[in-house]
């Protein structure tokens, strides 16, 4: 499939155009870089939500032990190494002479109430964590993480670890998370206390969040940007129009129908690169009936061959053509490339072939289709609700009654996957590790809460076959061993059609002039590389 001019392949992962960085020296006139998004960041709170676009936000504030260079290697943040005392047994040497911004010394008992806060039943981020048997501090510089089992990625997801103030934590009464299922308010959820490079100066929810330059910050930036202030806007021509207008210097995932008039606009650049997110819908095949729909009391969605006729009957390539404008690409799998695990062969996409589609169903039992209802939000993924309007057209060639059901990310989420009650979804993964086991153990197993596994198995989809396959994987140091293991078990997703699979993401940012981005492909606006001139 051929690509629109502006579409560039990336280099070394990152397809990106460096503006020259900007002299820390001199007196100059203050800077405010004011960034546009699709959506708020969720929450304040570092170990509540584990989404991407309240990730970035929290990262110019909070920071973890491992970071990540411009090559993309890990590298050393609030931790200055590490080395492996055994097979289960790290130890981390700590940066000196850190504060947090409020003035307290950065120290070893802020990394274990850390961890232990991010084990705690209402993080998300218990996942990353969830392998770390005990912290030990040896010093105050110095605290060694002893895990249950060997773990080839313990310092990836290190890297997702925001490290918070103990004795803030406790004087503010959050040593444990908020609770987004309940819709908890707690002073972390409106105030920030990090190491990073930026302190929060005001939050106000749906509406702009202001961030000021650290004085105090022990790290370097490439630019000398004095203050922050991020907008969500969720109307995608309102947000453009903002960027046009100068009113905002930088925006994130440009929809793909905006890029050719930005693209000729004398006064903007852009950037793009390949996203490690891929966008899939999802089934569920737990219930023994659709939780939103009519199967005579059956849910069709546990045959496989309802599954597959699902997947033939969507046209991946027509939705990167129409909808996307040819910056996506068509996939036959939910990893994209780059990641550990990534099998180029299971790209071959299943074929667009609505006949087929209609004889599986008909084999199945459901000859005449059957009713129910397909879930979206409506400002989570580049043209989400485009995506699933061409969707659902499609599934109603092939005799399918689809109600289509747009929301906003926060219902979306919260109410509607959180809690397991969906027919059908619009999903999309991003793999944070570069790794395809993060996205196997989450989205994947079967769904232990204490262990946070299965977190994100919004399907309830339950394979002890598969389960046991990615332990074994996740538990294997060897990286070509752990790559074939994990294509294996995503052929076996593939096989059972688990999810039926769109795109690839690209993500496209466009910015003033004047602003310089190196676009991270898992969509984490590194605030540390942003210039001004």
């Amino acid at each position: 499939m051929s690509r629109p001019k502006t579409r560039r392949p990336p280099v070394a992962l990152l397809a990106v155009t460096v503006a020259g960085a900007l002299a820390m020296a001199g007196p100059t006139a203050a800077k405010t870089l004011r960034i546009g998004a699709q959506a708020d960041a969720g929450t304040m709170d570092p170990h509540a939500q584990n989404i991407q676009t309240t990730i970035s936000v929290l990262s110019m504030m909070y920071e973890a032990l491992v970071t990540r260079d411009k090559s993309l290697a890990k590298a050393p943040q609030l931790a200055t190494g590490w080395e492996i005392l055994g097979p289960n047994e790290w130890r981390f040497t700590l940066r000196p002479d850190v504060k947090f911004h409020d003035g307290a010394a950065f120290g070893a008992d802020d990394v274990a109430m850390s961890i232990a806060r991010a084990q705690s039943e209402t993080s998300q981020f218990k996942g990353f964590v969830s392998n770390i048997a005990e912290t030990r501090i040896v010093d105050d510089l110095t605290i060694d993480i002893v895990t249950k089992e060997p773990d080839p990625v313990l310092l990836d997801k290190l890297g997702y670890l925001f490290i918070m103030d103990k004795d803030w934590a406790d004087a503010n009464n959050v040593r444990r998370p908020q609770d987004l299922k309940e819709k908890e308010e707690t002073y972390s959820v409106l105030n920030a206390n990090g190491t990073g490079p930026y302190v929060l100066k005001s939050r106000e929810p749906d509406a702009r969040t202001v961030l000021v330059r650290n004085a105090d910050y022990w790290g370097a930036l490439d630019g000398d940007i004095d203050e922050i202030v991020f907008q969500p806007i969720s109307s995608d021509p309102t947000r453009i129009a903002a960027l046009v207008s100068g009113q905002i210097d930088l925006v994130t995932a440009i929809p793909s129908q905006n890029v050719a008039g930005l693209e000729a606009n004398p006064d903007i650049k852009l950037e793009v690169t390949d996203e490690f997110r891929t966008l899939f819908f999802a089934f569920d095949v737990g219930s023994e009936s659709l939780q939103h729909g009519d199967a005579g009391g059956k849910n069709p969605f546990q045959d496989r061959r309802v599954r597959q006729a699902v997947n033939l009957a969507l046209d991946s390539e027509a939705i990167v053509r129409t909808v996307m404008r040819g910056y996506a690409t068509p996939t036959g799998q939910i990893l994209a490339p780059g990641n550990v695990g990534y099998d180029r062969e299971l790209d071959a996409l299943s074929g667009y072939d609505p006949e087929a589609a209609k004889a599986l169903l008909a084999e199945a039992g459901y000859p005449d289709g059957f009713a129910f209802t397909l879930d979206c939000p409506n400002n989570r993924y580049i043209n989400d609700e485009q995506i699933c309007r061409a969707a659902a057209a499609m599934l109603a060639q092939v005799g399918l009654d689809v109600s289509l059901n747009l929301m906003p990310r926060a219902v979306y989420f919260g109410e509607r996957l959180w809690k397991r009650d969906s027919t059908m979804f619009l999903m999309g993964f991003n793999s944070p590790f570069f790794d395809g086991t993060y996205m196997a153990q989450t989205m994947v197993m079967t769904t232990d809460e204490e262990s946070g596994e299965g977190i994100y198995n919004y399907s309830m989809n339950s394979d002890l076959e598969l389960d046991a396959a990615i332990r074994e994987a996740r538990g294997t140091l060897d990286v070509e061993g752990r790559h074939r293991r994990l294509q294996a078990v995503y052929r076996s997703i593939k096989e059972n059609v688990l999810y039926a699979p769109l795109h690839h993401q690209v993500l496209v940012y466009a910015m003033r002039p004047n602003v310089g981005v190196r676009i991270r492909p898992d969509n984490w606006l590194e605030i540390r590389w942003v210039t001004m001139d």
